[in-house]
């Protein structure tokens, strides 16, 4: 599991990540607005699912289906 820190972290690069998607020229024509807090909530939610990826591969080995 991931430290407050790490998650801060990660939370921080998939924003920026984001971000730099919409702001891609090939994306200018999508007829929407892409604002802060949507950006926010992408991120947050990128993070809980690559999260519970990592549960799931945690289980998974314990239960010795996965290696």
């Amino acid at each position: 599991m991931l430290s407050k820190t790490d998650r801060d972290k990660a939370k921080v690069i998939l924003k920026d990540a984001i971000e730099k998607a919409f702001e891609d020229a090939e994306l200018e024509d999508r007829g929407f607005y892409v604002g802060y807090e949507t950006i926010n909530l992408m991120a947050e939610s990128s993070l809980n699912v690559l999260l519970a990826v990592g549960d799931v591969q945690e289980l998974l080995k314990r239960e010795g289906e996965l290696k």
